[in-house]
């Protein structure tokens, strides 16, 4: 009976989060923690679950994963995407045994380095290896359609193609890898989980998600022009539109009256549900900018011009984090935690920091020096956050 194993990182989102489906320029960064899963084939025609914090679940096969615990629809969801992709079927029952140290829930993509995992070892066990970005599109399908969370196809890009030590810049349109990008020597980001967990299934995410797709429909009926991604827009563009094109908020009754539907099969709008459709909007096109700002600055970087040029990348991610509160996705603990490092600046060796991921909590990514590691110990102790930074 043959036994194999997959492994994939979680990952750090230093800039672009939930623009993503926008079609964004993001900037990912792996961690060192990562998850494994070994499959084992077995006799018996049945596929058991065992995950470190979890009850061991037995399903027989071709059993409809809706019915699995939600934990297990990960892994399982990814073998029934896998076989019908490779047209491979197990010769009989497979064990799935997970172990991982990404922490879950915490923003860094728990979700999707299981997914990257299970399918890594699942190429191993059938021979059949998947080229370009198809085994990440596969991973965001199984998150999408067999668990039910409306992610874009960043985590999933940054776990399987992540290089670590260095920013990924990935333009999610929806899949195209730049070069990474290193950071200076002696600077680093980390993410400092705030204790709040999030999950991108919630409602905060899914109704930013679909405020941004209303903006873009607005957008396109009031200017008459069609757009495959909202971020083929600059800031300055959506800035001019006026009120009447694209309205401050809007329920979701008006704006079905108005524009019908969005071109987005993952978003729903409920009728009764007031969206704040410009800032949902706004927020990824003006990441967008952001990101290949930093990209600019990071690859431009010099001995004479570092303190500036890690200052201004720091205020990047100050904008960012102001962005996320603007469409619903901030809360206290983050904004203090970002506040607390601001109040420490640039001359403590501390240049910005965002919450990351879906927002609503998770991890707030940090960029400072890393001799300043120590201070950033103490400010969680005095806010009473974690200390278990992520790296």
């Amino acid at each position: 009976m043959a036994k194999v194993t997959g492994q994939a990182s979680g990952r750090l989102d230093f800039l672009g989060g939930v623009a993503d489906y926008s079609g964004s320029l993001v900037l990912e960064m792996p961690l060192r923690l990562t998850t494994r899963v070994t499959i084992t084939e077995t006799r018996i025609p049945e596929l058991v679950f065992h995950s470190e914090g979890q009850e061991s679940c037995t399903i027989p096969l071709g059993t409809d994963p809706q019915n699995a615990p939600k934990w297990v629809r990960y892994p399982y969801g990814c073998l029934g995407l896998f076989s019908a992709a490779q047209r491979w079927k197990p010769k009989g029952g497979l064990k799935f045994q997970i172990s991982s140290s990404v922490p879950k829930s915490m923003g860094v993509s728990s979700s999707a380095a299981l997914e990257v995992a299970t399918l890594r070892a699942l190429e191993k066990l059938s021979g059949q290896v998947f080229t370009g970005t198809k085994l990440a599109k596969l991973a965001q399908r199984a998150e999408n359609e067999i668990v039910g969370a409306p992610c874009g196809l960043m985590d999933q890009l940054a776990s399987a193609y992540g290089v670590r030590g260095a920013l990924l810049p990935i333009l999610c349109r929806p899949d195209i890898l730049g070069d990474p990008v290193k950071l200076p020597t002696g600077v680093i980001a980390v993410g400092w989980p705030s204790g709040v967990k999030h999950a991108v299934s919630d409602s905060p995410y899914a109704t930013a998600r679909a405020a941004a797709f209303m903006g873009k429909k607005l957008i396109e009926k009031g200017t008459k022009q069609k757009l495959t991604h909202a971020t083929e827009l600059s800031p300055s563009q959506v800035r001019s539109l006026s009120e009447k094109i694209l309205p401050v908020s809007m329920t979701g009754r008006v704006f079905k009256n108005r524009c019908g539907g969005v071109d987005d099969p993952l978003s729903t709008i409920e009728a009764s549900r007031r969206y704040d459709v410009r800032a949902a909007v706004s927020f990824p096109i003006e990441e967008n900018n952001r990101s290949g700002i930093a990209v600019s600055l990071l690859r431009g970087i010099s001995k004479t011009n570092r303190q500036d040029s890690l200052k201004a990348l720091g205020e990047l991610l100050y904008q960012s984090h102001a962005g996320y509160s603007s469409i619903g996705l901030g809360c206290p603990e983050t904004n203090q935690m970002v506040e607390g490092v601001r109040s420490l600046g640039a001359l403590k060796g501390f240049y910005g920091a965002r919450v990351s991921g879906g927002g609503s909590g998770g991890t707030v990514v940090v960029l400072l020096d890393k001799t300043s590691l120590p201070s950033l110990t103490r400010l969680a102790r005095k806010l009473k956050r974690p200390t278990d930074f992520i790296l």
